[in-house]
């Protein structure tokens, strides 16, 4: 069978590497939930004053962001995962 990783692959290097990421994923995660929240305050107010259609694209927004935690999310699980596997 033929080896599919190069002779130049460390294993603990790559361990490093994905520890780091997730830890990076994980404050990018945390600044989005504070951005999302501030973001919620802001249609809240604009919903409270009227301005429905700025509200209604600034919605689009929140999701985007909301869409784009849930994907750091699974980042972080998978790399988990990734990172317990015996090399």
């Amino acid at each position: 069978m033929k080896k599919v990783l190069h002779r130049s692959f460390k294993p603990a290097k790559c361990k490093i590497a994905l520890q780091m990421a997730a830890s990076r994923l994980k404050i990018l995660k945390n600044k989005k939930d504070t951005q999302i929240k501030q973001l919620r305050r802001e249609l809240a107010q604009l919903l409270e004053s009227g301005q429905t259609q700025t509200a209604k694209i600034r919605v689009e927004h929140v999701v985007r962001e909301e869409k784009t935690v849930a994907a750091y999310e699974l980042l972080v699980a998978r790399l988990g995962v990734i990172d317990s596997q015996n090399w």
